[in-house]
């Protein structure tokens, strides 16, 4: 799995097409700001889990296999 970079190309593109969203959510669709507020925020946690624990829980086992060869344990 490759890595998820989020430079400055990747990232304006991406916050512009949810203003412009958000944009017509409201004017066209009659969406109140208070619903929107209320969604981005409940949306907001799981994004940033998978976005900041994006490095963590490798499934390296290298570490088990030196434990292993030196009798050691983690535990």
């Amino acid at each position: 799995m490759g890595s998820l970079k989020l430079t400055w190309g990747k990232l304006l593109p991406i916050c512009l097409v949810a203003l412009a969203v958000i944009v017509i959510a409201v004017t066209v669709f009659k969406v109140s700001v208070s619903n929107i507020l209320f969604f981005g925020i409940f949306l907001a946690c799981p994004l940033m889990h998978v976005f900041m624990m994006k490095g963590h829980g490798g499934h390296d086992h290298k570490e088990t296999d030196d434990a292993e060869q030196t009798g050691k344990t983690c535990h």
